[in-house]
């Protein structure tokens, strides 16, 4: 049994308990049963643990002991239940005896359990049941407990539950008091989560309890006010306030809430404001004993803090805005008052004012040309347009005070408002538009006020023609779903989508609109919407940009909307209007006028010998008014709008402007900014008229950019005042530009040649001279000035000059001229100058000396510029005699331009990257060989001028010598290194050295940092060579020759990088330029190439020094080969004579030529077969007369010498008879062994084939 338990860590602890001591007794000796039970116990991953025996002895497993009991394990284990869970017997041990007695589970779901497992009674929850467990005899001996812990889970639950109902009863628009009274009686719902609770808010230099939960009225911990400074405060002040969380330790008789035992903690949690205000007071949070503060409990308290700030919040705002709302009723009332009093207040003055004028008007003694006649008219219009303006605003006082008395009657709508549209048709007619009702009988009773109704169509029409230029506009009267719908549809401008929810709201105004006046206070719409309303209706409109505007009135039919005590009775419908108010129509007409009488510029006064003011406003009684002020003084023109005005000004710009701010199409302010953007016109001074009164509008008018600001109404004095103060102050500012810019041109001719000009007045001893001079001389004006005459000599004046400028000045006669060079020495730096001087003596009329002047002018630069071109003319003198060596230099060391080669034909093309000049480090060479082979060298010394030239000239006669003796080409880059490390040790050398053998085909090459050599097949594939080494002078010893081999009309090209090589280009993609070059012009004839392959590539000629050399190769004449080796056979030295005699033969070549070299051949192949090995090879070329035999063989590279035979030894006779029947002759090693070859020549005679 107990080797089954060590499989876990509590089955290890139970074989230790002293089992003997317990009632179970020994465990050898328990039953299979309970055996059974204790290691299904072990085994499961589920949290158990089960009692058995009479003392319901304590066993558990793993997960329980890990999940549930804590710090008393292993105690536990082996002890009575009762011991183990004495903290809780009384709620499990029912549950325990009702299994044991009656053999029946039980089932308990997160039930609450105090548990003591970790040092302090623990809140905490479960889910579990409790199983029977029987023994071997079937009788219940113990219990098994399955059990889950929700304890997390319950209790986030419930906080949670506690949030979300705690942010439901405070939001809303509660008072400040009502949110925290709903916010404690949430928290009072929780008491397990929080045993009391207690709000403070600051309340000046106190906190006053706002709100409580779970603690008693009067509880000592929980005063009604606190002062600030109380030191006796049972609470923390201080940080709460400023912001911070503070934990406090709890007297001992703290409410308890629902817990048997009272808190030991709670939390003092700051209110937070809004981001920039202090905390609005702070939460005292009672802490449950029976849960540990940690980050989740502390999370839970810092939330509902939250939520109660924000409810404090969300409650101040709206008592704020309700306050607002209280405020701005009453401002609206205070507003209403004002209007109703001060428009009963106008009606009298207005009385008397147009009273007086009609009956001036009416007056038969007041003549029709009168010019007073036309002032009483303009004050009966407008004394007119300003009572119904005060008529409007009566109107609308008297429906927000509800003061209206209407009278509703019986009308027929129809022939009501026939007469009213009928006011508008003339006009209509006069304004180009047609104007059409179409007013179709009711069926229904329609009772309206008439006035009101009047109102209505009038502002209307009224509006609609002051927003249609083209087009017409159309009224109709129609009956729909019982109510009488009015419609006014004009062609206008439209309404923007933006400005039609604002459009019956009282005082607003639509922006940008175009119209024929921007006059207006605002109220007929919404005079409209109001009558509208109070006749039960509505007001509504549809319109679109550039296309036209609805306005709709609806209005239900009969009586019973309307209040019964001003309802009318009448037995006949009305169907006249009664006295209809002329004053809109007045106005429409008004309107109206200025488009006819302004189709031309009107000038009022036209002469061309007084400034011209040009007028600008909408309102023609004002444009009329300010033109007959200023006519008498000035040439008056008026324009109706801003547009209008731009027109003229650009025609003929006048020399003032005066504007109005508001005015339709274009206003002032962006006539203003139009002026200001020309050029032409940006002078011109404008003045403001506006009805904005008070220093903001002035200041904005003149911020604007124009020259004054007038408010109306202005005097006329004052106006002409003001224009003839603008005039002048144009007039003074035109007068000063022109001075100022006749000065500027004066002193920028001299400073662009340097001039300054002086003068001295002889009688008051002064000196002044201009901006110029001063700048030469490095002195302010003021020092100048104050050095007066003689002294500006002696301070200007280099010293050893001054002595012969005296000298010069003293010599001066009256109306003379001089002219001396000198020097001066600048104030302001010291700098010595060179000038050149002109001076004249000035005299009176008695020919007396009274003024010295004259010009001085700074001619530094002048002589510097002529030292500098001798100088400059010396250099280039001596680099011409550089030159001419340096060019000869070049021309001696560059081969000659044509080569006259067996096997090769050669083109070579040289271009120096400085033009002019055939000095530079790029090299090549074209070297003969011996038995026909070429070779090939290319390099490029680092930098141009004699030096390169110097260092490229030695290695091209290096290379030259150690061609000679027939080296490997990395042999002779090998001798070139070193040479170059002893020439200069700082100088890098790039080359390439190939040699081209006809006899082998090939191209064997090595490469010393030089650019890639490229080899053109016969078939055109360009092949780009790119073994090679470190450049010459770094250490080029582990370099090698490289075999290629080349076919007959292959091209082989060597060039060097200033033909590849580009400023911000990579020189692979150069290379890849020449390669595609190639590519298309290898199969060309050679003879041009390189040039045309130059010009290619660099169609703006080169940055850097250019060779390129390009060898074609071209077959022998005639070729035979014969090898020694035939299928493993070695053929014998008469084969070889034999062959040789016949090919010679067949190719002509004299009798004795033939023998000679028979012989020879004998001798190379008798002394290849004893010494080399069995690759023998025989090869006979010709060429014209010449004849050349090569004999190649494997053998080692130690070479044959020619010597005199002896008696003794035979050895090198051959060699010699070799020698003495050749022309010329050679031994040279080969990739394989090494190679003997014999030419001979003969004087070939004309026509006998040879």
């Amino acid at each position: 049994m107990e080797r089954s338990w060590s499989s876990s860590e509590v089955g290890r602890d139970l074989s230790v308990v002293d089992w003997a001591a317990t009632t179970l007794g020994p465990s050898e000796g328990w039953s299979q049963s309970l055996k059974t039970a204790v290691r299904i116990l072990l085994s499961s991953k589920f949290s158990m643990w089960m009692a058995w025996g009479p003392e319901l002895t304590f066993f558990c497993n793993d997960s329980y002991r890990r999940d549930t009991l804590g710090k008393k394990y292993p105690w536990a284990l082996g002890r009575p239940a009762s011991e183990v869970w004495s903290e809780i017997w009384d709620d499990i041990a029912p549950r325990i005896d009702t299994v044991m007695t009656t053999g029946e589970a039980t089932w308990d779901e997160s039930l609450q359990l105090l548990l003591e497992r970790s040092g302090f009674v623990e809140e905490t929850y479960h889910t579990f049941s409790y199983s029977p467990l029987a023994d071997d005899d079937g009788h219940v001996e113990g219990m098994l407990c399955v059990v889950s812990e929700v304890t997390d889970q319950a209790i986030s639950t419930r906080r949670m539950t506690t949030l979300r109902d705690l942010a439901a009863r405070t939001s809303g628009h509660l008072t400040e008091t009502e949110a925290v009274a709903a916010a404690v009686e949430q928290i009072e719902t929780d008491p397990l989560s929080l045993p009391f609770a207690l709000v403070y808010l600051r309340d000046g230099d106190t906190v006053r309890l706002a709100g409580t939960a779970g603690t008693p009225e009067g509880h000592r911990l929980a005063p009604v006010r606190i002062a600030l400074d109380d030191p006796a405060s049972p609470w923390p002040l201080a940080e709460p306030l400023a912001g911070r969380t503070v934990l406090v330790d709890l007297p001992d008789d703290a409410p308890p809430g629902p817990w048997d035992r009272p808190p030991t903690q709670a939390v003092a949690v700051p209110l937070a404001g809004a981001a920039s205000e202090e905390p609005y007071g702070f939460l005292v949070a009672g802490l449950s004993r029976y849960r540990p503060l940690d980050e989740t409990y502390g999370g839970f308290v810092d939330l509902v803090a939250g939520q109660i700030a924000g409810s404090i919040t969300a409650a101040r705002t709206f008592e704020g805005e309700k306050r607002r709302a209280e405020t701005l009723a009453r401002l609206d009332q205070a507003k209403t008052d004002f209007f109703t009093n001060v428009s009963h207040e106008f009606r009298t003055p207005l009385t008397l004012l147009l009273g007086p004028t009609e009956d001036a008007l009416r007056d038969p003694a007041l003549d029709p040309d009168d010019p007073q006649r036309g002032r009483f008219e303009v004050i009966e219009r407008n004394g007119q347009r300003l009572l119904q303006l005060v008529n409007s605003l009566l109107d609308f006082s008297r429906l927000e005070a509800g003061g209206i008395t209407s009278h509703f009657e019986p009308v027929d709508l129809g022939r009501v408002t026939e007469p009213l549209v009928a006011m508008f048709e003339s006009a209509a007619t006069q304004a180009g538009l047609t104007l059409t009702a179409d007013l179709e009988p009711l069926r229904g009773e329609a009772y309206v006020d008439v006035e009101h109704w009047a109102k209505i169509v009038l502002n209307l029409l009224s509006n609609a023609f002051k927003f249609t230029f083209e087009g017409g506009i159309a009224v109709t009267l129609r009956e729909e779903d019982g109510e009488a719908v009015l419609t006014v549809v004009d062609t206008g401008c439209g309404i923007s989508a933006v400005e039609l929810p604002h459009l019956f709201e009282r005082f607003h105004r639509v922006r940008g609109a175009v119209a024929r006046t921007h006059e207006g206070s605002g109220v007929g719409l919404a005079l409209v919407a109001e009558l509208a309303e109070l006749h039960g209706g509505s007001a509504s409109v549809e319109s679109t940009v550039d296309v036209g505007t609805a306005m709709t009135v609806r209005i239900p039919l009969g009586r019973g909307h309307l209040p019964s005590a001003e309802v009318v009775e009448s037995p006949e419908p009305r169907t006249d209007i009664g006295a209809a108010p002329a004053g809109i129509v007045s106005e429409v007409w008004r309107w109206i006028q200025p488009a006819i009488d302004s189709a031309t510029p009107q000038t009022v006064v036209a002469d061309s010998s007084r400034p011209r003011v040009l007028v600008v406003d909408d309102n023609d009684d004002m444009r009329s008014y300010v033109a007959g002020l200023l006519s008498d003084l000035y040439s008056v023109s008026s324009a109706a709008d801003g547009l209008d005005a731009l027109e003229q000004i650009q025609q003929s710009p006048p020399d003032l402007v005066i504007s109005d701010v508001t005015m339709p199409r274009l206003d002032g302010f962006g006539l203003l900014a139009r002026l200001q953007a020309e050029p032409r016109t940006t002078s011109i001074p404008v003045i403001m008229l506006s009805a904005r009164a008070g220093e903001e509008g002035t200041v904005e008018g003149l911020e604007a950019g124009a020259a004054d600001y007038l408010v109306k109404p202005f005097a006329a004095r004052e106006l002409l005042a003001r224009v003839r103060v603008n005039l002048e102050l144009d007039r003074v500012r035109r007068i000063r530009a022109t001075l100022e810019r006749s000065e500027a041109l004066l002193d920028q001719a001299q400073r662009l040649a340097k001039v300054g000009s002086w003068e001295v007045d002889l009688r008051l001893r002064t000196v002044t001279g201009s901006d110029e001079l001063l700048r030469v001389l490095g002195y302010t004006r003021r020092e100048f000035e104050e050095l007066g005459y003689p002294g500006v000599l002696t301070g200007v004046i280099h010293p050893d000059d001054l002595e012969r400028v005296e000298g010069e000045l003293a010599a001066l006669e009256v109306n003379d001229v001089t002219a001396y060079d000198m020097r001066v020495v600048r104030r302001a730096d010291g700098v010595e100058r060179h000038v050149s001087v002109r001076a004249a003596l000035v005299g009176d009329e008695d020919g007396e000396a009274v003024v010295l002047q004259g010009s001085l002018q700074d001619v530094t630069e002048q002589r510097a510029a002529e030292q500098a071109l001798a100088a400059a003319r010396a250099r280039e003198e001596a680099a011409q005699r550089e030159h001419s060596i340096a060019e000869e230099l070049q021309r001696s060391l560059l081969p000659a331009d044509t080569f006259d080669l067996e096997h090769l034909d050669v083109a070579t093309f040289y271009r120096a990257g400085v033009e002019g000049t055939y000095v530079g480090g790029d090299w090549y060479d074209i070297i003969e060989l011996a038995d026909g082979r070429t070779a090939f060298v290319m390099g490029d010394v680092m930098g141009r001028g004699v030096r390169a030239a110097s260092v490229m000239g030695q290695l091209r006669s290096a290379a030259r010598a150690y061609a000679s003796l027939d080296l490997a080409p990395h042999e002779v880059l090998t001798h070139l290194d070193k040479l170059v490390e002893e020439l200069s040790g700082d100088q890098i050398v790039t080359c390439v050295y190939g040699i081209f053998d006809p006899a082998e085909e090939t191209l064997c090459y090595a490469n010393a940092g030089h650019l890639p050599p490229l080899l053109v097949g016969r078939e055109g594939i360009v092949r780009r060579l790119t073994e090679g080494g470190p450049p010459l002078g770094t250490g080029y010893a582990d370099g090698r020759s490289e075999p290629v081999a080349v076919d007959t009309g292959s091209l082989i090209v060597f060039y060097t990088d200033g033909l590849v090589e580009h400023r911000g280009e990579n020189i692979d993609d150069g290379i890849r330029r020449l390669e595609r070059e190639l590519d298309r012009r290898g199969r060309e004839s050679i003879v041009g190439l390189p040039e045309a392959v130059v010009d290619a590539l660099l169609p703006d000629g080169p940055d850097d020094d250019v060779a390129i050399l390009m060898a074609r190769v071209g077959p022998a004449d005639l070729v035979a080969t014969l090898s020694m080796l035939r299928e493993g056979v070695t053929l014998s030295v008469a084969d070889a004579r034999a062959f040789v005699m016949s090919q010679l033969d067949a190719w002509d070549v004299p009798e004795d030529v033939v023998r000679d070299l028979a012989l020879v051949s004998s001798e190379l192949v008798t002394n290849a077969l004893v010494h080399g090995g069995d690759h023998v090879r025989l090869r006979l070329e010709r060429t014209g007369a010449r004849v050349v035999v090569l004999v190649d063989d494997d053998a080692e590279e130690r070479l044959p010498t020619s010597r005199d035979p002896s008696d003794d030894d035979e050895s090198g006779r051959g060699l010699h008879i070799v020698e003495a029947l050749s022309d010329e002759w050679g031994i040279r090693p080969t990739g394989r062994g090494k190679s003997i070859w014999s030419a001979r020549t003969w004087r070939s005679t004309e026509g006998d084939g040879r």
